[in-house]
């Protein structure tokens, strides 16, 4: 198991020291995070590993033009420029933080360990990046780290909307795994069992009683970070992204990559998601439904209209897709096939109104309003999402099957207006 140390501790800062040495021999610490993240956790880091006789060097991520830090290969490549001679890298901090401080441990091969600040995704113990990449939000395959950790009081203080981004993060996971194993089945892809299976167990502690999540309560959170952690740890161990990350993350990714292209901002990653999971719940939903669809190759050329100036690189992943649709419906519609699929695949599946019911009792982002996100553009990022990677999802096997675009609007409206 690459992650050594998964650790939820009120000794959390004490353990770090200890903890650190796992790394190697030496003593010498760069710590990143934000200036939010380094008030958070970061100050209290430096000064213990001080106290413990570490060299610690210190970097502040800076915020973008549009607010926070982003992870962008402008942003790697600055910190390339300036980085510490070290033994081990630690990262304060959450989704972007993590991600940098993990994408550079990948490029100068020095360990890494992060101490959380937010239980806002399920990064911390995958071994994904997920930059953009001149303008194209994009998967890098890079190091986990060796230990994580985390302190329910630091965890319990972040700021509420990236909790309820974790939650929504979290609850992607019935979706993607029904798209991984979809994929199992048609195209005859690697599919863990095991890893598909690896949160079930603690689902019901933030499901069942989402409101100890919006009170900030400790078994909630825990049950949530925790389940965050399990669902890295299965990318970690299947090797790829599909088992946390299907056609629902695809919605929110069209949102981040056309958002500097239409001039407008995006929400967490985990919010757009959630109100993702929600939109392809109800499309599995339609989809399962169906006694005997006929399935045809649905192809279009890529919409350079809608992704302007990253069109070249969306056209990569698309041309991609488009080569394996006709091989999906040929699959499909032998005979008996659709129904062994759906068979398989509903048992996976949740109800929409259950997420959606879910997440607007923890507080959580339930509607496209509560993203500031128009619902236009939202619906525009459901109808070109299956356009910006080669992964089939429940998205394209609707349009296969007639349901989309058509079912889009109706949707939108039951599941995801006021």
């Amino acid at each position: 198991m690459p992650v050594r140390r998964l650790i939820l501790d009120p000794g959390a800062f004490d353990l770090l020291p200890g903890v650190l040495a796992l790394g190697g021999p030496g003593r010498r610490a760069a710590l990143f995070a934000d200036s939010r993240t380094w008030a958070a956790a970061g100050s209290a880091c430096h000064d213990r590993l001080r106290a413990d006789g570490w060299a610690c060097a210190v970097r502040i991520i800076p915020d973008s033009p549009h607010g926070d830090p982003v992870c962008d290969d402008l942003t790697r490549d600055a910190l390339l420029s300036d980085i510490p001679e070290s033994d081990v890298f630690l990262a304060v901090g959450s989704g972007v933080v993590n991600d940098l401080v993990k994408w550079l441990s990948t490029d100068v091969r020095v360990p890494y360990a992060v101490f959380a600040t937010a239980a806002s995704m399920n990064g911390y113990t995958s071994g994904n990046v997920a930059p953009t990449l001149r303008g194209v939000k994009s998967l890098v395959y890079g190091t986990t780290p060796f230990a994580v950790l985390a302190h329910p009081d630091v965890l319990r203080d972040a700021p509420a909307a990236l909790t309820a981004s974790g939650l929504g993060d979290v609850l992607a996971k019935p979706v993607s795994v029904a798209d991984w194993r979809m994929n199992s089945i048609v195209f005859g892809e690697y599919f863990c069992p095991f890893c598909a299976r690896m949160i079930r167990e603690i689902e019901p502690g933030y499901m069942e009683r989402p409101e100890s999540i919006r009170a900030r309560e400790p078994a909630g959170l825990r049950a949530l970070f925790e389940a965050l952690a399990y669902s890295g740890l299965s990318m970690t161990l299947a090797g790829t992204s599909f088992p946390a990350s299907g056609g629902e993350h695809m919605i929110s990714h069209a949102l981040d990559m056309t958002a500097s292209e239409h001039g407008v901002p995006h929400d967490y990653h985990g919010r757009q998601v959630g109100l993702g999971t929600i939109f392809a719940c109800a499309l599995y939903e339609r989809m399962l439904r169906l006694e005997a669809p006929a399935f045809r190759a649905v192809l279009e050329p890529t919409d350079s209209a809608y992704w302007r100036g990253i069109s070249g690189h969306v056209e990569k992943e698309h041309a991609a897709k488009r080569a394996k649709v006709p091989a999906a419906v040929e699959r499909l519609s032998r005979p008996g096939a659709w129904d062994a699929l759906r068979a398989e695949l509903a048992p996976m599946t949740r109800r929409a109104a259950q997420i959606k019911d879910c997440l607007r009792r923890a507080g959580a982002a339930h509607r496209i309003s509560d993203i500031g996100c128009p619902k236009d553009r939202f619906l525009q990022a459901i109808l070109h999402a299956h356009q910006m990677r080669e992964r089939y999802t429940i998205i394209d096997l609707a349009r296969a099957a007639g349901v989309l675009p058509g079912a889009a609007g109706e949707i939108v409206e039951e599941f995801l207006t006021e």
